[in-house]
């Protein structure tokens, strides 16, 4: 069975699709990044680069070596990486995905690279596939519940290479367990986002006003957000920094996880290398204003 969303035809149009093949099944992602492999692979397969479009993650760059990837009020993932070809392929496996000492087989993650053959600029074509190799019947629907997340993932690789990259990224996370039927894009005015047109996130809190303006990358707003984890979400593209928003990628949105329904404000602040104030600092002043609002929401 296969559920295919097209070809990444365009540069930063990720397409996806669900595979089986035999008794395993993948998520498998691909985009076409502006860059030449080795300027991707620094993105894709080091613990600074990850935090350019994916979490905070440490990765040691060998075969055997660990990778960690923080994924905030959810955890961490620990895996082992089992291939390593810079800049062209690596694989890891994570084998406690379902917590330490459950039976479940393995899940793998490849990432390989190849460029892009075109007369134009540098591009490289980035495929992710991740799933397991046994257990199809049991583990598929949970593989096929990761592609909206890579997909978006891939997208926020391919938005960094096309107008960050040389940047420094910090990240600014805020997660808060939120009632049934709560959604941050419409309290923050979100709703209705359309895909390359222009949007505001507006919010009030300590009697500020806080606006982020961007132009819209994704949206899954709806009523009950799509995919497994009913995702309602606008992610926003600010590339100026007009009205002292730092550049980047931001995220608002909700996600449901079994009985758990979460709201998340995410920032990929890209700032230049050596820049006062440093991309951290822009996370922290970011974590500190959003994390009022959605206190004062939750209130």
């Amino acid at each position: 069975m296969s559920e295919t969303q097209g070809h990444p035809a365009v540069i930063g149009e990720p397409s996806a699709r669900f595979e089986r093949d035999g008794p395993g099944c993948w998520a498998i992602v691909e985009v076409a990044v502006p860059g030449t492999a080795e300027e991707v692979w620094d993105s894709v397969a080091t613990g600074p680069g990850y935090r350019r479009w994916f979490v905070e993650a440490e990765l040691e760059p060998r075969v055997g070596g660990a990778l960690v990837t923080h994924h905030g009020d959810f955890g961490d993932s620990e895996g082992t990486i089992t291939a390593w070809d810079p800049p062209h392929r690596y694989a890891y496996v994570e084998p406690d995905w379902m917590g330490e000492g459950a039976p479940v087989p393995d899940w793998t993650t490849e990432i390989t690279l190849e460029p892009v053959p075109d007369d134009g600029p540098p591009a490289t074509l980035v495929r992710l596939t991740s799933g397991v190799a046994t257990e199809a019947d049991t583990w598929g629907e949970d593989i096929g519940g990761t592609l909206p997340g890579w997909r978006s993932a891939l997208r926020l690789l391919a938005e960094y290479h096309a107008h960050f990259a040389g940047r420094e990224t910090a990240q600014a996370l805020v997660m808060r367990e939120v009632p049934a039927g709560h959604r941050l894009t419409v309290l923050l005015g979100l709703e209705g986002a359309v895909v390359g047109q222009q949007a505001t996130a507006r919010a009030e809190t300590d009697g500020r006003h806080l606006a982020v303006t961007g132009t819209v990358i994704e949206a899954s707003s709806g009523p009950g957000g799509t995919g497994p984890t009913q995702q309602d979400s606008v992610v926003l593209r600010v590339t100026d920094g007009t009205g002292g928003t730092t550049p980047g990628v931001y995220e608002f949105g909700t996600i449901q996880y079994g009985e758990t329904r979460m709201s998340v404000v995410r920032g990929y602040l890209h700032v230049p290398a050596g820049a006062d104030p440093g991309a951290a600092e822009a996370a922290r002043t970011v974590e500190r204003d959003w994390a009022g609002v959605l206190d004062v929401l939750l209130a």
